[in-house]
């Protein structure tokens, strides 16, 4: 046998002892501390349940940050039992100002919802086929991390908009029409930038803490809840909009020509209407509201006015003159479904429901067609339109944005696709009436809770549109709808900056929340929180 023979069989012994020591180390290190690798999960009589957790070797879960880079969850080591070595922590805040109904949480036992859930594949680093380094870091036993991702939401916006929907409404001793003093109902807030579609804040009332999820009975408590703290209200519930809608008939009609701000109804036209036998009356006017005081209708009544005071008539006769074909074709522009014509929702990239603009099915089980009667309840807000405020707030975007609707989306630098729905002529137009409900409309009757100025005199120079959803349930749904600054208000102004939806279940007249939004918008300002900074 050669020397060189020789050489190459001791190099092969060489590299199998090797081989077998590196082997009997990790046996060992196994043996003794009980972990697959160095800071790995535990195994035998441990915590880690191969039947339930990830893989030993999955990446490690990215964190999730607001617009700013502040954490809203994250992931940490966790030597308790069933947390498969590491466990989902969430900033306090996310449970306190109504955001985790929209984050959601993440569960080794539960699942994945909301946020976490939406883009569950990039932070959990799941990749379609594994690459180089995938493969270098498990061979080597090395961590991996899934990709953490950014939001649009301003935490600290967050935070101020829960603080306004909890504190800033008008109680009944105030105003007799408003929410139960001391109470604190369901409901929405979303705070957008009608420029970008990127939502700063969305508050759902009430909420939950996903760091408790794992904590023994705590979900199934939540599941139980007849206030339905997972549900998130402002992209999953539906309701009846009530006279907000009035915005939705208002723009079709100056977009359509079929109106004009200046158009004008007798008073006859105005108090009372019958439609193929039904009777449609304004009922506030007859029971002696804008008869006397500091703010009275005239007559003949113009269109502008008719938003203003809010005047179910007027909006009933402006939704049949518009035509059904016409006021429908509106509706699918904001991804409002209308049975017979399919509609693509306006995207969202968070969990949501589409709205929906009347049933296929009526009660009887038969097909529904959508006749004259069910447009003119439909041009007044009420009809079988069960809208959700993600709904109500792209329309009022797009108001605010000139015509244009940008897709809303909770992931910075998401989705920005556009689309211009409604002419900048029309919109205008729309920003005008918005003013007018606060300048001597529904906006414009309800105190300031902290006794200043009216909202007229806010420095958000807020426009907006108050709506009462009657249902079946005895207490209406309470709809706010805005826009500041509105660049209609006497003397001009600059265009809006933000557009905030306020919704509670239940609680009275909309324009009770008119001053949660001015207080939202305000800190907003004050604090130059984007797009104000």
């Amino acid at each position: 046998m050669n020397s060189v023979t020789t050489g190459s069989i001791r190099r092969l012994l060489t590299t199998f002892l090797i081989l077998f020591l590196i082997i009997s180390g990790v046996a060992a290190y196994v043996q003794i501390s009980n972990q697959v690798f160095f800071n790995g999960p535990v195994l035998a009589h441990g915590t880690y349940d191969g039947r339930t957790c990830p893989p030993y070797d999955a990446p490690i879960r990215g964190t999730i940050y607001d617009r700013n880079g502040v954490k809203l969850a994250w992931t940490v080591q966790d030597s308790k039992a069933k947390s498969c070595g590491y466990r989902r922590q969430y900033d306090p805040r996310v449970a306190s100002s109504g955001l985790a109904p929209l984050l959601g949480y993440y569960s080794t036992r539960y699942g994945t919802a909301g946020v976490e859930d939406a883009f569950n594949d990039a932070l959990a680093g799941i990749q379609h086929g594994e690459t180089l380094a995938d493969i270098t870091d498990k061979l080597l036993h090395r961590p991996r991390h899934g990709q953490d991702i950014r939001l649009t939401i301003d935490i600290n916006l967050q935070v101020a908009a829960s603080n306004a929907y909890d504190n800033a409404y008008l109680p009944k001793s105030a105003v007799s029409s408003c929410q139960p003093d001391g109470s604190n109902p369901p409901g929405s807030m979303v705070v957008e930038d009608p420029h970008t579609g990127e939502i700063l804040a969305m508050v759902s009332k009430p909420s939950f803490d996903p760091n408790q999820i794992d904590n023994t009975g705590y979900f199934q408590q939540l599941q139980a809840d007849p206030g339905l703290p997972l549900l998130n209200r402002p992209a999953q519930g539906l309701y009846v909009p009530g006279s907000t809608f009035k915005t939705l008939t208002l723009l079709a009609a100056l977009d359509s020509g079929s109106a004009s701000l200046d158009q004008t109804f007798t008073r006859d036209e105005a108090i009372a209407y019958v439609v193929n036998g039904e009777h449609i009356n304004w009922d506030g006017y007859n029971a002696g509201e804008w008869q006397s005081g500091r703010y009275v209708a005239t007559f003949p009544m113009p269109l502008i006015d008719g938003y203003a005071y809010s005047d179910n008539v007027i909006f009933a006769r402006q939704a049949v003159a518009t035509g059904a074909n016409t006021w429908l074709s509106y509706l699918r522009r904001y991804g409002i479904t209308t049975p017979g014509t399919h509609v693509n929702p306006i995207p969202f990239d968070a969990p949501y429901k589409q709205s929906s603009g009347f049933n296929a099915i009526d009660s009887n089980g038969q097909p529904q067609d959508f006749n004259v009667n069910l447009l003119a309840e439909s041009g007044f807000g009420q009809g079988q339109l069960l809208i959700s405020p993600l709904t109500m707030t792209e329309i009022t975007s797009s108001i605010a944005a000139d015509g244009m609707l940008f897709s809303p989306h909770v992931l910075l630098g998401g989705d920005t696709s556009s689309q211009q729905v409604i002419s900048q002529t029309a919109a205008a137009g729309v920003r005008k009436a918005m003013w007018a409900v606060v300048d001597h409309g529904t906006g414009a009757t309800y105190p300031n809770p902290t006794g200043g100025p009216q909202l007229l005199d806010s420095p958000a120079q807020e426009g907006g549109k108050s709506g009462t959803g009657q249902g079946d349930e005895a207490n209406p749904q309470s709809w706010w709808i805005s826009l500041a600054p509105d660049d209609q208000y006497p003397n001009g102004g600059n265009s809006a900056k933000l557009v905030i939806t306020v919704m509670k279940e239940h609680s009275g007249d909309g324009g009770c929340q008119a001053w949660v939004a001015d207080s939202a918008y305000r800190f907003a300002m004050d604090h130059h929180i984007a797009p104000f900074g």
